[in-house]
């Protein structure tokens, strides 16, 4: 009985791991302006010999209020650390606004699939062709 018990656990720990939300992607809703737009289609259109990797969002009260894009050498995109990511995002977004302190960004789209979670979006490139 408690090799069960304690097996249960073992799953149950093991799954509710491995289908976790990736801290670092945006939830919500959350609203576009135009400036932000056009940063996103100049993502989508990287230079010669680059491919869109990362394209982060800073959001306030529902709308976005910065937007950061990385692109990598095409063909040999490595893992992007998040963590490093977002603090570059964070301190060109305290940069530009110099009276708001602890933003925020959150990954908008990796490579050319939009990935915000909003309830919506399957963050699929199939499934939201």
């Amino acid at each position: 009985m408690k090799i069960k018990i304690l097996l249960v656990l073992i799953i149950t720990l093991f799954f509710s791991n491995a289908f976790a939300k990736d801290k670092y992607v945006g939830r919500g809703e959350l609203i576009l302006e135009d400036v932000d737009i056009d940063w996103f289609m100049k993502y989508l259109s990287p230079p010669a010999g680059q491919s869109p990797m990362v394209f982060m969002v800073a959001a306030e009260d529902g709308r976005a209020i910065w937007s950061f894009y990385y692109y990598c050498p095409e063909g040999s995109c490595k893992d992007l650390n998040k963590l490093e990511a977002t603090k570059m995002c964070a301190n060109s977004a305290e940069k530009y606004y110099k009276d708001k302190k602890d933003i925020e960004c959150f990954i908008f789209a990796k490579e050319r699939v939009v990935v915000w979670d909003n309830d919506i979006n399957p963050a699929h490139w199939k499934k939201s062709a």
